[in-house]
């Protein structure tokens, strides 16, 4: 079983914690307790690679969210990452100018790493009008050719998709 690091940017509240804690737990808090620096986690992946049958050990580095693109200067951060995992609240549409932002700065910083997009609480538009529910990406994410996935930490919806994708993405470009 091989090990990849990933990293999870993206602003204070916009789910990082949840996302991980779901993807590696199958569980989601309620109560709000910002990370403070940054979290180790590991979970193992299975089923992946060309024939679906390699498994792929994760270190999910997650960030506190208020460093931005300072995280990416820091050696004990970057250092040896496979991917990172940009995510964005999709009920404030700042964070997404943020994502592309930091998208940017991962490609100028860190290129030829994976980079996958992930549009968090879409659980929270449930209940929206159609018109409310229909999401204009900022122009700061034209050009950007990275995948973009709506995910909800919440319900799970699409969680394990988004770490699989980018398992596999790690290992088909040899990351």
């Amino acid at each position: 079983m091989s090990r990849r690091k990933i990293v999870l940017l993206g602003e204070i509240g916009v789910g990082k914690t949840s996302v991980i804690r779901r993807f590696v737990l199958d569980r989601f808090e309620t109560t709000y307790k910002g990370t403070l620096g940054y979290n180790i986690y590991t979970s193992a992946i299975v089923g992946v690679g060309p024939n679906q049958s390699e498994t792929l050990e994760l270190l999910i580095w997650d960030t506190d969210g208020s460093h931005g693109d300072r995280l990416l200067a820091q050696k004990p951060v970057v250092q040896g990452t496979s991917a990172v995992l940009i995510v964005a609240d999709l009920t404030r549409p700042r964070t997404l100018a943020t994502m592309a932002h930091l998208a940017r700065s991962v490609e100028t910083g860190l290129p030829g790493r994976h980079v996958h997009l992930i549009l968090n609480k879409s659980d929270l538009l449930e209940g929206l009008t159609t018109d409310a529910k229909t999401l204009t990406l900022p122009a700061e994410l034209d050009g950007l050719i990275h995948p973009i996935i709506r995910t909800s930490a919440k319900s799970g919806e699409n969680i394990q998709q988004a770490f699989r994708e980018t398992a596999n993405a790690i290992l088909r470009r040899g990351l």
